[in-house]
Formats: structure tokens, C-alpha cells, sequence
């Protein structure tokens, strides 16, 4: 199961590398972040040591919970289901999203509630996700 969890972080950071080809600006730099993060959890499972990191994206994991809950109040773009007219940065923003739920699924799987600083790392990883793909739609 660990394994497996490890391999699922490794597609999450290869799906955040494909995700940096397409995106631009702010959205490529908080990609940059995210992928700093992504690999900074997998030294931390690795290493057997807590995760420390506190917030993504500048946000904390109120802030992106209440953000990534109600995007029409704070950014004017309600909630979405991609579709393929959406373009190329919508749509890898979404495939980094869904790899970030399979590796908090690996988690689960491999650790159960023995790590959960894990587990809520990656929720608050998918959850930075989604707000980008959130300001992506927006500025499209």
C-alpha cells in the first residue's frame, strides 16, 4: 500500500509538471508551489515526519475550504463540471485535481488514520486545485 501511495504522488507531481506547460502567470506559479508541496508530502512520508506545511496558495485550510465551498462569492464564478470546450489549462487543472484525490485515496489505504496530516494535506491540495481551475474559468 505504500508503494502504491508513493506511485500515486508520483503522478499527481507528473500530472502538476504537464499542468505548468499550459498554464500561465499566477495560476503557473501557484502550480510551482503545489508541486514544491506535493514533493515536500512525499518526503515527509518517506521520512516518517509530520507535515508542517500551513497554508497553499497563500491560503490556509479554513480559507481554502471556504473558498473552494463558495467560489461565486469569492470570485464571481459558480461551481462547474469541466467539459472539453473548456480548454487545455481547465482540463489538466481538473486531471491534477483527480490525481490528487487518488493519491488521498492511496493514503487512506496505506496509512488509515495513522497519518492524517497526510490525508489533510492532500484534501488541501485538491481543494487549491479546484480554486484554480475556479480562477481559470473566470478569466476565460
Amino acid at each position: 500500500p505504500r508503494i502504491i501511495f508513493r506511485g500515486a504522488v508520483d503522478t499527481l507531481e507528473a500530472e502538476l509538471l504537464l499542468a505548468c506547460t499550459v498554464a500561465a502567470g499566477e495560476i503557473r506559479k501557484q502550480l510551482d508551489e503545489g508541486l514544491h508541496y506535493t514533493r515536500t508530502l512525499l518526503r515527509n512520508e518517506v521520512l516518517n515526519e509530520p507535515v508542517t506545511l500551513e497554508t497553499l496558495g497563500g491560503m490556509d485550510e479554513k480559507a481554502l475550504r471556504e473558498r473552494s465551498h463558495r467560489p461565486q462569492e469569492f470570485y464571481g464564478q459558480p461551481h462547474f463540471m469541466p467539459e472539453y470546450t473548456d480548454g487545455p489549462a481547465i482540463l489538466q487543472l481538473n486531471a491534477c485535481r483527480c490525481a490528487a484525490r487518488q493519491a488521498e485515496l492511496a493514503a487512506v489505504r496505506a496509512f488509515g488514520d495513522q497519518r492524517n496530516d497526510l490525508l489533510q494535506a492532500l484534501n488541501r491540495m485538491s481543494s487549491a486545485l479546484y480554486i484554480l481551475m475556479i480562477q481559470t474559468k473566470r478569466e476565460g
